[in-house]
Formats: structure tokens, C-alpha cells, sequence
């Protein structure tokens, strides 16, 4: 699958999106190359992974459980593109 078909963890639900994003924009757009930079690359299904557990508050779980099931991604994959924008961006920061 590739990043431009994926579905992001930061994506409106394909419910609430509008009619507006049918059109494709230039393929020069400044703001696709940013986005195209922004995105995580695609964590592939036969990589090996290791266990990370963390305590969140429960509405916090189910908040984020309930997103991923109307955005039909798995709570691994919000978590990896997560932790992978918020690491680029503290990169930018220093």
C-alpha cells in the first residue's frame, strides 16, 4: 500500500470529508511536496515489531480507539505515524 492511499491517523473520517478533496491539485504544488514529506513511511506488515505498552486515561483510549475505527486504520499504525511526526518534528525544533 502506498503512502498516498493510506489512511492517516490525522485524516478527517471519510464520512466528514467534503466533496472538495475529489479534485487533484497540480502535481507541483509546494503543499503536496510538504505533505509528502510529512508523511511517515508505510510500516510494512512483516516488520519486526517490539511490545511498547503505555497508561492513558480512559476517555484519552477511547478517543483514539473510536478514530481509528471510523478512519479504518489499526491503533499500531495512528501510534507508529504518531510518534514517527512527533519525533520529525522535535528534529526541526533543535
Amino acid at each position: 500500500m502506498s503512502a498516498a492511499s493510506k489512511p492517516s491517523a490525522f485524516a478527517a473520517p471519510p464520512a466528514s470529508r467534503g466533496h472538495a478533496t475529489l479534485s487533484k491539485p497540480h502535481p507541483f504544488t509546494p503543499q503536496l511536496a510538504r505533505e509528502a514529506a510529512a508523511t511517515p513511511p508505510t510500516l510494512p506488515k512483516d516488520a519486526k515489531l517490539s511490545a511498547f505498552a503505555t497508561r492513558l486515561p480512559p476517555d484519552l483510549q477511547r478517543l483514539v480507539k473510536t478514530a481509528c475505527a471510523q478512519r479504518g486504520i489499526r491503533m499500531q499504525d495512528a501510534v507508529y505515524e504518531a510518534l514517527w511526526q512527533w519525533l520529525n518534528n522535535q528534529e526541526k525544533r533543535a
